[in-house]
């Protein structure tokens, strides 16, 4: 189990992916739209009251629009993440 500090405020966000079975031990990268440089984390099991539950969590990030990839080449959906706000997401 991979324990997390989330570090918001109002100069930075958080971002909670739970993604499918298929990314279980990868890293899932995000991005800002149309930009080059990327940020990943883990895909970790985590136990949560209701069981255990995949996630991949980015902690901090400036507020803004983000991409998530869905492997080194496709992009998949867009997320805003706000200041002073986890954001929660699905990746199927």
């Amino acid at each position: 189990m991979e324990a997390v500090a989330l570090d918001i405020g109002p100069a930075a966000g958080a971002l909670v992916i739970y993604p499918s079975e298929r990314y279980a031990g990868c890293e899932i990268e995000i991005s800002r739209p149309g930009g080059e440089r990327r940020v990943h984390t883990g895909v970790h099991e985590r136990r949560t009251a209701r069981g255990p539950v995949l996630s991949a969590i980015f902690g901090r990030l400036p507020p803004g629009r983000y991409v998530i990839w869905r492997d080194s080449v496709t992009p998949g959906p867009t997320v805003d993440v706000p200041a002073a706000a986890v954001t929660e997401i699905p990746l199927r």
